[in-house]
């Protein structure tokens, strides 16, 4: 919602009085609001969490010139405090039009691959806490698979099935698959970590998607949002990115594999680390929270159609997911034929 400078609200012009603007308008878009000054156009942006401002700060100190630049305040600060809540100031970049859907994909990932270079460690892993995180997440997608194997079983001995319930059962079979591939990958990637009891973490993004990402008129590219950021598996933007994709119309193409593979190149991937990523990637989790939470009941404003559709986004998803996940495997396959050849021979 548009508003002129006579009808802005006092908690705005507190926050942007801690900087030297001479504010004409700002434009409200939720959790960021433009602000337009004499001086050019900026974002204002709002943290409702201590937790975020350390990521940032900590993203600041690492990755300052891959970031949209921070502006400080009259007092020498990055944030300001007020009402309980804390603010910052950048510019307000507006993408160029006309770039590729292909380009800005595979200089999303080359960027992201730069950022994970920086701050790249190996770390030696526990064999207990490995054991016990292999254990764990084997467990939970046993209680997930056996939950939808009683609830299709249930649902088989309805008189007559609601149309969420013939739709899941519809699609029953692949999501088993999906978990047998997912536990499958999950399997090799303990087995090589047994062997090599190393693990490689960076400082990540922590929410990479292509809308966090802005390249300007002047050919600057940049990541922004960096609330979630943390050390953790790098994979972890990927895996992010790839969400995003899939559940983003127009269907499944080459782009998001291009772009994967400029990450590839840039920095290379593990056996243990792509396995890791495909598990997690192939797991149909999301379908299966959809289908708990509508047989608990638990949504009680859902209609049946907005179930059904709910349902049916999340089915998409993981269809448009197995299609890059079998594209990524073959890729694998095809660049290292010796190991492939092994494999088949030890089966």
């Amino acid at each position: 919602m548009e508003r002129e400078v006579d009808s802005l609200q006092r908690s705005d012009m507190a926050i942007l009085s801690h900087y030297p603007l001479h504010v004409m308008r700002i434009d409200d878009y939720g959790k960021v609001k433009k602000v337009q000054a004499v001086e050019g156009t900026f974002a204002l942006k709002k943290i409702d969490d201590p937790r975020k401002l350390h990521a940032i700060e900590q993203a600041v100190f690492f990755y300052r010139p891959q970031m949209i630049p921070i502006y400080w305040s009259k007092r020498g600060t990055l944030f300001v405090a007020e009402g309980g809540y804390y603010y910052y100031v950048m510019p307000w970049i507006s993408p160029p039009s006309g770039q590729r859907a292909t380009e800005a994909m595979i200089s999303f990932f080359r960027d992201l691959a730069t950022l994970h270079q920086k701050t790249l460690q190996e770390i030696n892993v526990d064999e207990t806490e490995l054991k016990n995180y292999y254990e764990t997440k084997k467990a939970a997608w046993e209680e997930e698979r056996s939950f939808l194997q009683s609830y299709a079983e249930q649902c088989e001995h309805e008189w007559y099935m609601s149309p969420f319930q013939l739709q899941f059962c519809t699609y029953f079979h692949e999501t088993m698959q999906a978990y047998w591939f997912a536990e499958t990958q999950l399997e090799t990637w303990y087995e090589k970590m047994k062997e090599t009891k190393k693990w490689r973490v960076a400082f990540v993004h922590g929410n990479a998607r292509s809308s966090h990402y802005v390249q300007s008129e002047r050919g600057g590219r940049y990541f922004l949002s960096w609330e979630r950021a943390r050390w953790t598996f790098p994979l972890v933007d990927v895996a992010t990115s790839l969400y995003e994709y899939v559940r983003t119309p127009p269907p499944v193409d080459e782009t998001w594999i291009d772009g994967f593979d400029e990450y590839k190149r840039q920095l290379a991937i593990r056996e243990e680390e792509l396995a890791f990523f495909l598990s997690h990637a192939a797991s149909p989790t999301y379908l299966y929270r959809v289908v708990s939470s509508y047989a608990a009941k638990r949504k009680k404003e859902w209609t049946e159609y907005a179930a059904v559709s709910r349902l049916q986004r999340e089915y998409w998803a993981l269809k448009q997911t197995e299609q890059i996940v079998m594209r990524l495997v073959q890729n694998e396959q095809l660049s290292n034929p010796i190991k492939m050849e092994s494999d088949g021979q030890q089966n």
